[in-house]
């Protein structure tokens, strides 16, 4: 009995004892100690801020069955006096959503329940969802904006922009709408290439070639570059049957003579190639490099190319130009005598043999690294072989991924960017290409599929922007937009690019004769551009048929002017007044040879544009053109209306 009392007597010490240390161990907790850090820093601000009481506080979301107490520390988090102060007392940065109604986990991560640093903030044996940096928050915004661009999300946006232009839906299912880029047709390659030397020299590393091409390195073997060069090259025929037509008799007889050449350069200058193509790095770069085209490609080749690409390549972005056959073939010369790769080594194709089985090694190699899933190639042996499906790689647990040997940390996002840096660092058998892209780039596309998760969230919480309408004339228009490849730089009813002005609706916009005017010599009207229009040299009836379309079809009524606009000189004079002295827009417009080249020269604006789209522009130029620099002055209608009279009075007599 003795015995069992002091057993007990022992246990009730030890239960007291806990019992005491319960409490001493919650007053002395990480999170009370920083709320009085917190009341003891606001103590020495000048402006009066309230103290914390010192208590656990949470915020809790039942719609996203979350429960956050990120404020019990971050006490500061809604009160705008500590933008400046401290982490973890600092205010929250302005969004446009409610802390109450979000909460914080939901788009920062981390453990929402935890009460100290190490288990809220940083990766742990049981929570594998760490807080996010910085670089990769806007992550987050991309879980409910569906397909959605934001302002306030530059790198989300830039990494659905990269994941477009690299093709990664060739190789992966991902979501977001991904439509699969151009990317040229192999067909036909045989008789394209000139040099075989150079096909090798590509596909050891394309960007020695072309530093600004899209296409990875997929650091293949002296063995794989040269079987698959000897299997690419035994593709002769291109897509549908197209065969390449001879050369033309004049571009034989004088392909040598300078006066030939001589017109070649300068239809070739005429034409602006170097709006959309660089040479030795010098020009546009949507398009590839031609300073040394001639020893890359067959004079044939060149020749087609120029007279019709879309023959040769379906759906390629290149205008099909309005050269006779002569300009053709001087323009062949031209790029045959001047843009050579001076260094290039002779071609061994005629002595060389490829093996004997080198079309089924060809073939494995081929669908091995799925360049099917980019390069079409007529053959009923390419099969896909894609990669990993990575509709929710933002939702992979850390047990789930294998880090190999490498040393990164153990987490979703450190694994993912070093994928796509450097994927072979995962094992030499991964399949994966390097494609080289800068630091920015590569934290964008991680910050894009760490969006990408299948945790189900509230259908109110979501915003699903879907696809606009693709905009697809018919008939001769439809022919026309298609065969200049209009819709590479112009925007039609929310369809094209971004490069150029939007069309949608031109016909209230211009005056039709500058339009027919320009079409047949086109200009820069801002010198300082880097890619500017080219000159199609379209034909006649084709510059009629599409102002026609223009004029009829591309027009808003609401950009006509009420009552009309007061043209006279008093109107003028006071305008100009405006122009001039009260809102300074010669800063940013040249008139006269005087002012800033910020914006348009607007000399000959009375020629060009239409009196209702400038009144309505001067109202508020973000409703027409959100991004663009012109600043919203706040302009009353009547002075609106005196500007227009003012501007609609340059002109010149011609």
């Amino acid at each position: 009995m003795t015995k069992l009392r002091k057993v007990y007597f022992i246990t009730a010490i030890a239960f007291l004892g806990i019992l005491a240390i319960s409490p001493l161990k919650d007053y002395f907790s990480e999170w009370r100690a920083v709320q009085r850090d917190y009341n003891r820093y606001i103590e020495k601000l000048p402006q009066k801020v309230k103290p914390s009481p010192l208590v656990l506080k949470q915020i809790w979301v039942s719609k996203l069955n979350r429960i956050d107490r990120c404020i019990t520390c971050h006490t500061g988090i809604d009160n705008g006096k500590l933008a400046n102060a401290p982490l973890p007392f600092r205010s929250h940065s302005q969004i446009p959503h409610d802390i109450a109604t979000f909460g914080c986990t939901i788009c920062h991560n981390g453990q929402g329940l935890a009460t100290n640093y190490s288990d809220a903030h940083l990766p742990s044996a049981f929570w594998d969802k760490p807080v996010l940096p910085a670089r990769y928050l806007e992550s987050s915004c991309g879980r409910c904006h569906i397909n959605e661009n934001l302002k306030f999300t530059p790198a989300l946006n830039r990494g659905r922009q990269e994941i477009s232009e690299l093709n990664c839906i060739g190789c992966h299912d991902l979501f977001g709408g991904y439509r699969k880029s151009f990317i040229p047709s192999l067909n036909g390659i045989g008789n394209k290439v000139v040099n075989r030397n150079w096909l090798t020299h590509w596909l050891k590393n394309p960007r020695e070639i072309r530093p600004q091409t899209k296409m990875p390195n997929f650091i293949l073997s002296n063995k794989e570059v040269e079987i698959l060069s000897d299997f690419l090259m035994s593709f002769k025929s291109f897509s549908n049957g197209v065969k390449l037509d001879s050369l033309p008799e004049i571009y034989v007889k004088n392909k040598d003579d300078d006066n030939f050449i001589t017109l070649g350069k300068t239809r070739f200058s005429e034409a602006r190639c170097i709006s959309c193509h660089a040479v030795e790095d010098k020009g546009g770069h949507l398009a590839p490099d031609l300073a040394k085209i001639a020893s890359k490609a067959t004079a044939a080749w060149i020749f087609n190319c120029i007279n019709n690409v879309h023959l040769l390549q379906p759906g390629v972005e290149m205008p099909q130009y309005g050269f006779s056959t002569k300009e053709t073939a001087a323009i062949t010369a031209y790029m045959e005598s001047e843009f050579v790769d001076r260094d290039s080594p002779a071609d061994t194709i005629a002595v060389h043999q490829p093996p004997a089985n080198f079309f089924e090694q060809g073939i494995a190699l081929f669908n091995q690294y799925n360049c099917g899933g980019c390069h079409d190639l007529s053959s009923e042996k390419v099969s896909l072989s894609r990669g990993p499906d990575l509709t929710a790689i933002g939702s992979k647990k850390t047990y789930q991924i294998d880090f190999g040997k490498t040393n990164i940390p153990h987490t979703l996002y450190d694994y993912i960017d070093a994928k796509i840096r450097s994927p072979r660092t995962f094992g030499e058998s991964a399949r994966m290409p390097e494609y080289q892209l800068n630091k920015a780039d590569n934290q964008a596309i991680t910050a894009v599929l760490l969006s990408c998760q299948n945790e189900p969230l509230p259908r109110e919480f979501v915003r699903t922007v879907p696809p606009p309408a693709k905009f697809d004339p018919q008939g001769k228009v439809g022919k026309i937009i298609q065969k200049y490849s209009c819709l590479k730089c112009h925007t039609i009813n929310q369809t094209g690019g971004t490069i150029a002005p939007d069309l949608s609706v031109v016909g209230s916009q211009l005056q039709q004769k500058w339009v027919e005017s320009y079409f047949k010599v086109p200009y820069s009207l801002r010198p300082i551009m880097e890619e500017r229009m080219p000159n199609l040299f379209i034909a006649e009836d084709e510059i009629e048929t599409l102002t026609d379309y223009f004029y009829k079809v591309l027009v808003d009524d609401s950009l006509s002017m009420e009552n009309g606009w007061d043209n006279s000189a008093e109107a003028i004079a006071r305008g100009q007044g405006l122009f001039r002295e009260k809102y300074g827009c010669q800063s940013c417009h040249i008139v006269g040879g005087n002012g800033g080249y910020v914006g348009p020269p607007l000399d000959k604006t009375g020629n060009r544009l239409q009196s209702g789209w400038v009144y309505h522009w001067l109202l508020n130029p973000q409703k027409y053109k959100p991004e663009t620099l012109e600043p919203h002055a706040g302009l009353s209608e009547a002075e609106a209306k005196d500007l227009t009279a003012y501007l609609m009075s340059l002109k010149s007599e011609k």
